[in-house]
């Protein structure tokens, strides 16, 4: 008698040890950013100096993603992934290549691919990139580029029910690659329908030369306390009309509600995004 009660006695330690990790639920964000159609004719000038990006707790989950685009399209043949370098193609014309995993292909872009591709899968260890085939928002983004809008990124990935204190800020970026000036100009656009998280006090600008910059380049973090909770803060880069690189700044935070479709909406660009419930 005393063993058994023993034995439910560790029994009941276990499940108790283990609550925690199955309580904790699951949810899914997709979004695509894209383009406004006549952003090319907006003259707005803010002329508000924006602090850098959050650089904190970063996560970069697309990254691996571009690459697997440039591995995938390697392994096709597509010559534009040839990973030899220019003597070498003139040298060996006719020979095959070899495709490797490690090969930096987001270096080789010049403009990002729109989706970007991951292995299709259903755990809940760690955050990961959604597969092109967990996407549901397909036929969204063909009706805004219908509509003359040019898709930049349509993405999502899964994560857990986190405080503010440990989410992560998740990296966001695609588009066109630009290479940065000696001299940067930011510009932003509050909205009156969220809550600006730009400082009041005007802050330096990023001044250095050399780094690749593209199109579109941000964070996106997402904690729950009761509610979910989005803190986004993006720069959208562009050339003016006398061919000097600036950006847009949309940072914003706001509450949202799981299974509802949200527009984060600015004169340059726009961000439409789901947070669904994953297995819960």
């Amino acid at each position: 008698m005393k063993q058994s009660l023993v034995k439910w006695g560790l029994l009941a330690a276990l499940s108790t040890a283990t609550m925690p990790a199955l309580a904790v639920r699951w949810f899914e964000v997709e979004l695509i950013a894209f383009a406004q159609k006549d952003a090319s004719q907006i003259r707005e000038d803010f002329s508000i100096e924006t602090p850098p990006l959050p650089n904190n707790k970063r996560l970069d989950l697309l990254t691996q993603g571009y690459n697997n685009v440039g591995h995938q399209a390697c392994l096709a043949g597509n010559p534009s992934y040839d990973p030899r370098s220019v003597t070498e193609q003139f040298t060996t014309a006719q020979s095959s290549w070899y495709c490797d995993d490690d090969i930096n292909y987001v270096q080789k872009y010049d403009v990002l691919p729109v989706v970007p591709v991951s292995e299709p899968l259903e755990h809940m260890q760690s955050m990961y990139l959604l597969a092109p085939e967990q996407l549901k928002f397909e036929s969204i983004r063909k009706k805004l580029e219908r509509k003359g809008h040019t898709a930049i990124l349509h993405t999502g990935w899964r994560f857990p029910d986190q405080s503010k204190k440990r989410a992560p800020n998740v990296v966001v970026y695609g588009g066109k690659k630009f290479a940065q000036p000696a001299s940067y100009i930011y510009r932003a656009q509050p909205s009156d329908n969220f809550i600006s998280l730009l400082n009041s006090a005007p802050q330096p600008s990023i001044k250095s030369g050399g780094e690749t910059l593209w199109e579109l380049d941000g964070t996106m973090k997402i904690h729950i306390r009761h509610y979910l909770y989005v803190t986004s803060n993006f720069d959208y880069r562009y050339l003016s009309d006398s061919g000097e690189l600036e950006s847009a700044r949309m940072s914003q935070f706001t509450r949202v509600y799981s299974g509802d479709i949200h527009y984060l909406d600015h004169p340059k660009m726009g961000i439409i995004f789901q947070i669904r419930k994953y297995k819960h």
